[in-house]
């Protein structure tokens, strides 16, 4: 918590700042630090609250959870107050996300209209159902599009937390960014840490948050192991961007330093051990290009106004630092897998073949369902019953297949062509933002820049979301939603507006 108290007074953007001053409503000047706990203003509490109270309660992703009736309520509390708060500026700048976020809501309420039978029996996938209701003569029945309208009606629900966060990033300031930042960087700590406590007391363990989960493996704040240890991976960035920032700071904090530092080199290490093999790569993504976001700010590390000890604290610090985190690491890495007597990534990617992976063995099915559903879709949260229209005998077991794990794939099944319209439509807004603020000096960038630290953000929960359904979690949906904000949506300091 140290760490994130002292990044509560963070300079971001430019460094002639100590005290700033503002106008008062009755047209006085008062004078404020802009970077201490006290100065950051209630709009950037508020939603740091909401985020890590997401982190809280919204780390899995099934529809009978027992905290989602608190988490959405409380959700739509947190959006009316964002909506209250915002200024016409406000939403002219997310007025693209929330247009297609909006799209998307309408969507799936299309696919709850009841629909008349003729125009009903005559959608591609719905033979069993439609022979089933000649049966029991039941054949004039106006049906909603979607197979399972109970699981498309809690999609359409589920909503409301991006939504909310939608609304509650649009009211943070380029200044607040690194304090939220800084929050995530605690909470994935403190999952980690969690987690620790859960393998080491065993599978009935009261620390496992939710009733059906990895009940073997480290899962913190969530119910899945690799939503868990993609989470981490995410988190490295964060910790490299502010790591990054604070070494360009004219003073130094040695303390906020340290903490970075180990909370990077840490988290790394946990992604590893959590046993997801997707999170082992992504962890390992996550910290090379964190690694590179650092190194080029080292030198700047013992700066001082002197060329001569500019000199001195280049060679300094180029000498040992540029090694100690890597070597670390691997060392950290080879004595817990030698001591560690439980499954890990590495022992998974060396002891299970991949075509004996039930994602791998289903994938004709996933297939068979695409072609089948690509163009209204089966009906958002509708895959793990229509899937056992389509599921072969050979593949029959006591566990149920519940997703795709190819989120991308499992987005034509069950929101068909007007879904797939929307992401691709996000996509290219998203790729236009990004290119509109250049790719010059992207790695080591500034401070305060967000670049690389979002796009290696969004490009591990892309690249998972292949293989996993990471973004199903409400927790990592607010957080990809913040942090798209932050770039491609960016509200300047209070100081400068005012």
């Amino acid at each position: 918590m140290c760490v994130a108290h002292e990044l509560a007074g963070y300079e971001t953007l430019k460094p002639s700042y100590q005290m700033k001053s503002r106008m008062t409503p009755d047209g006085t000047s008062s004078r404020r630090n802009s970077f201490s706990p006290a100065g950051i203003a209630m709009s950037a509490w508020v939603p740091i609250i909401f985020l890590v109270f997401v982190f809280l309660l919204g780390g899995g992703s099934r529809s009978d959870i027992a905290s989602l009736p608190l988490l959405r309520g409380t959700a739509v509390l947190f959006a009316f107050w964002a909506a209250l708060q915002m200024q016409g500026e406000d939403w002219r700048r997310i007025r693209t996300p929330l247009a297609l976020m909006l799209a998307l809501i309408l969507w799936m309420a299309v696919q709850l209209v009841p629909l008349p039978p003729d125009m009903w029996h005559g959608l591609p996938g719905r033979n069993v159902i439609v022979a089933a209701d000649r049966l029991l003569g039941q054949s004039d029945l106006w049906r909603p599009l979607s197979l399972t309208p109970s699981q498309t009606f809690n999609s359409l629900l589920a909503m409301i937390i991006p939504l909310a966060a939608l609304l509650l990033a649009a009211q943070m300031t380029t200044d607040e960014y690194p304090l939220l930042m800084a929050a995530v960087v605690v909470v994935a700590c403190a999952s980690a840490l969690l987690g620790l406590i859960q393998i080491m007391s065993g599978p009935t363990s009261p620390a496992y948050l939710y009733r059906i989960a990895n009940n073997s493996s480290m899962v913190g704040f969530f119910s899945n192991r690799n939503h868990h240890a993609i989470f981490l991976a995410c988190a490295i960035p964060l910790t490299a961007m502010l790591l990054r920032d604070e070494f360009m700071r004219k003073r130094k904090r040695a303390l906020v330093r340290v903490g970075l530092t180990s909370a990077g080199i840490l988290l790394t290490i946990f992604t590893v051990l959590i046993g997801s093999r997707g999170g082992l790569v992504a962890g390992m993504f996550a910290f090379v290009v964190g690694y590179a976001m650092v190194a080029g700010s080292w030198p700047l590390a013992g700066r001082s106004n002197s060329p001569r000890s500019l000199k001195s604290s280049r060679s300094r610090y180029r000498r040992w630092l540029l090694y100690v985190p890597p070597a670390l690491l691997v060392i950290l890495i080879g004595i817990g897998l030698t001591l560690s007597t439980r499954t890990t990534a590495f022992t998974r990617v060396m002891g299970q073949s991949v075509a004996d992976d039930l994602r791998v063995l289903a994938w004709p099915t996933v297939q068979s369902m695409i072609e089948t559903y690509w163009v209204a879709g089966s009906g958002f949260g509708s895959f793990a019953p229509v899937y056992k229209i389509f599921e072969p005998d050979s593949l029959l077991q006591d566990a149920y297949f519940n997703h795709a794990h190819n989120d991308w794939a499992e987005a034509i099944v069950t929101g068909g062509l007007p879904f797939a319209l929307i992401l691709l439509a996000v996509i290219a807004w998203f790729t236009r933002a990004f290119a509109s603020r250049g790719v010059r000096n992207l790695i080591n960038g500034h401070r305060g820049d967000l670049r690389m630290t979002v796009l290696s953000v969004v490009g591990v929960l892309a690249a998972t979301s292949l293989i996993d359904y990471p973004l199903r979690t409400p927790s990592l949906q607010a957080l990809a939603i913040f942090l798209i904000v932050f770039l491609c949506c960016p509200k300047s300091s209070r100081s400068q507006g005012a």
